[in-house]
C-alpha cells in the first residue's frame, strides 16, 4: 500500500433480536457501537434496538429489499474510504430471507473483508425446538404466495426427504394450512409464532390439528413452519402416484434419450423415479 493510501474498513453483518431485546450478544452490541455506521433495512424500525443499548453511532444509507446498483455502490465507497459499516436486518439475522445478498457479494469481490457476528434467526430457533428431525433440512424461505404456486410446492415436498422450513405471513397463513392438509394430511409440523415474545406459541401436530389449534383468533406475527420430511416409503408411494398415469415405455425411452443412459441404467434411473424395484420395471418393459 502506497504511503498515505487509506485502508479499506471492514463490513459487518451483524444478527439483532428477532423479537425478545435481550437476545443479543455482546459482540453485536460493541461492534455496534465501535463502527462508523449502521446500515439498517429500515432505521426507524431499528432505532429501538439502539436506544435500548445506549448505542449513538449514526445511521448511514440504509439498505432495503430491492435497493439498487447505485445504492450499493455508495456503499461501497465509504468502505474503500476506510469506513467500517455494520449491516443489520430488521430482525435476526441477515441475509437469511432478507436483503443483503447482492451487497455483500460485490463488496466481497472488492476484496473488501465481511466478518460475521451471529445472532438469533427464526428458522434455527424453530427447527431446535420442533421435534422434527434435524440431521437434514432445508430453508425455503417465504412460503409461495399465490395458492397454485403453493399447492405445486407442497406437492413436490411429497417426495423430499429432509426437514423443510418455511416463513409465513399472518394473512396467508389458516390457506397455507388448508394446503398442507390437502397435499401432505399425514405429515407432521410445528408451526412457531411470536418467537421469543411474551405470547410465543409453538404448535406440533398434522396440519388439520394445527389449524384447529390456532383457533378463531387473529392472527399475528410472523410464522415458521417445520415439515417432517417424507419417509422413503412415503416417497417411493408418492412417486408412484406421480407417475402412474405416464406409460412405463414413453418414460424409459425418454430417460435413455435425454440423458444418454444405457439400457441398465436407465431401467435403474426409472425404478428409483417411480418408486418400484428394478424387477417391476424389467417385467412390464419385457412383457
Amino acid at each position: 500500500m502506497n504511503p498515505g493510501e487509506v485502508s479499506p474498513g471492514k463490513l459487518f453483518v451483524v444478527g439483532t433480536p428477532i423479537g425478545n431485546l435481550a437476545d443479543i450478544t455482546h459482540r453485536a452490541v460493541e461492534t455496534l457501537r465501535d463502527v462508523d455506521a449502521i446500515v439498517a433495512e429500515d432505521s426507524r424500525h431499528s432505532r429501538r434496538i439502539l436506544e435500548h443499548y445506549d448505542i449513538d453511532t449514526p445511521f448511514t444509507l440504509s439498505y432495503y429489499q430491492g435497493a439498487g446498483e447505485d445504492r450499493r455502490e455508495e456503499l461501497i465507497e465509504k468502505l474503500l474510504d476506510g469506513y467500517d459499516l455494520a449491516l443489520i436486518s430488521d430482525a435476526g439475522t441477515p441475509l437469511i430471507s432478507d436483503p443483503g445478498f447482492k451487497l455483500v457479494r460485490e463488496v466481497r469481490k472488492k476484496g473488501i473483508e465481511v466478518v460475521g457476528i451471529p445472532g438469533p434467526n427464526a428458522a434455527i430457533t424453530c427447527l431446535s425446538i420442533s421435534g422434527q428431525p434435524t440431521d437434514s433440512f432445508t430453508f425455503d424461505g417465504q412460503a409461495p404466495k399465490k395458492e397454485g404456486r403453493k399447492r405445486k410446492y407442497f406437492k413436490q415436498l411429497r417426495t423430499r426427504t429432509g426437514t423443510t422450513v418455511i416463513y409465513d405471513s399472518p394473512h396467508r397463513i389458516e390457506t397455507t394450512l388448508e394446503l398442507l392438509d390437502e397435499t401432505l394430511s399425514e405429515r407432521s409440523i410445528t408451526l412457531c409464532r411470536e418467537l421469543t415474545k411474551e405470547f410465543e406459541q409453538t404448535i406440533k401436530g398434522t396440519p388439520a390439528e394445527v389449524l384447529e389449534s390456532l383457533g378463531e383468533d387473529e392472527l399475528k406475527g410472523e410464522f415458521t413452519i417445520v415439515i417432517r420430511g417424507a419417509t422413503e416409503e412415503e416417497a417411493a408411494r408418492a412417486r408412484r402416484e406421480e407417475y402412474e398415469d405416464v406409460p412405463i415405455e414413453d418414460q424409459y425411452e425418454g430417460l435413455k434419450k435425454l440423458k444418454g443412459l444405457s439400457r441398465k441404467e436407465a431401467m435403474k434411473e426409472l425404478a428409483r423415479i417411480r418408486g418400484v424395484s428394478k424387477r417391476d420395471i424389467y417385467e412390464k418393459l419385457n412383457k
